[in-house]
């Protein structure tokens, strides 16, 4: 890193930190370490869900009490901090109890063969005088060795087992991890989820130049829908669209709920082109679906989403990025939903229902 770059960065942060200390003080928050580590994210418009908590919070004008930032901090920090430690800590014991084992290992080896050497000792001390009372010696010397052996191998094999212990408490917290990062309605990608794959992706994107492009869809009229039909079948339409897009997407990218009726999704190393054909198959896959109420039978008619596209651009702010291809969503809606829009670039390029 350049000398210029530092300067830069070290620019950046001293902005950063002084937007968050005003902010504090402008909403009476206690300047705790704990508070600025919110704050100080919340003006780097980095953590998406934090700002639309905290903005929320500004809307209502709600105050920002201790138990309001206590929440907060627990919230967005303290789990992912609790789950490195434990991960970590899991990790550094399992390093650990290997190093132990193997070192118990060792020691039974030189046991073992300072028992056999005790052994041939034996063989051999008949022809000493007074070969006898050395022969009861090394005999207690052997009984104690072999029990001291016997000892080691138990405590090896302990080791043995704490350490698969330690490896099964790690399997089960990656599985509550992953299913922290998972919808339980629609079984898919949930917000956290979305935010950690698309920081994910951008980093990606910008150190190694490779394209990525987002898609937003939404379900056109779902609250209309939803209040004629009831939340029943509203989770049954929310869950076939997720199934639609996971299964369309596979391994070209990955699919998210965004929140509500609305779903995301992440293309590495597609283009916006490979990205709009995508994205109209899984428009024509959902409006070709006939929906019928599964406790019933009865139709409820046809689903439609309406989709809008970005394409990242080098080093360009998350936000920047969102709002693109949510404006191109925007235009689907308004030029009567059920297409695909892709962002505007100078020219609205709308893909027309088929």
């Amino acid at each position: 890193m350049t000398f210029l770059n530092v300067k830069k960065d070290v620019a950046y942060i001293r902005d950063i930190s002084d937007k968050a200390l005003d902010l504090m003080s402008q909403y009476n928050v206690v300047p705790s370490p704990a508070n600025y580590e919110v704050w100080y994210d919340y003006a780097c418009e980095e953590n998406m869900s934090l700002n639309k908590a905290i903005d929320e919070m500004i809307r209502k004008r709600k105050s920002f009490t201790a138990i309001a930032c206590k929440n907060l901090h627990e919230k967005f920090y303290s789990n992912n901090q609790e789950q490195h430690a434990v991960v970590s800590t899991g990790q550094g014991l399992q390093d650990e109890l290997a190093k132990i084992a193997k070192t118990v290992g060792d020691v039974n080896k030189g046991t073992a063969k300072y028992g056999l050497s005790l052994n041939e000792s034996m063989l051999n001390i008949d022809n000493i005088p007074g070969g006898a009372a050395l022969k009861t010696i090394i005999s207690g010397i052997m009984k104690e060795t072999k029990e001291q052996a016997d000892s080691n191998s138990r405590a090896q094999e302990q080791l043995k087992e704490s350490a698969k212990t330690v490896q099964k408490l790690q399997a089960t917290l990656e599985t509550v991890r992953q299913e922290g990062l998972t919808d339980m309605l629609t079984n898919i990608g949930n917000r956290k989820y979305f935010e950690e794959t698309l920081k994910t992706s951008m980093n990606t994107a910008n150190n190694e130049g490779s394209e990525l492009c987002m898609v937003i869809g939404d379900i056109d009229h779902f609250k209309k829908f939803n209040d004629t039909w009831g939340h029943h079948v509203g989770d049954q339409v929310l869950k076939a669209v997720a199934h639609t897009l996971k299964t369309r997407v596979g391994d070209m990218g990955s699919a998210a709920r965004y929140g509500g009726e609305e779903f995301v999704i992440l293309l590495p190393n597609s283009d916006i082109e490979a990205a709009r054909d995508l994205s109209e198959t899984i428009r024509k896959a959902i409006s070709s679906r006939s929906m019928k109420r599964k406790s019933t039978g009865e139709s409820i008619g046809k689903i439609t989403c309406s989709f809008g596209l970005a394409q990242y651009r080098q080093n360009e702010h998350r936000n920047d990025f969102l709002e693109r291809a949510d404006a191109a969503l925007y235009r689907s809606k308004s030029n009567g939903r059920n297409r695909v829009t892709l962002e505007d670039d100078g020219s609205s390029k709308v893909v027309n229902i088929a």
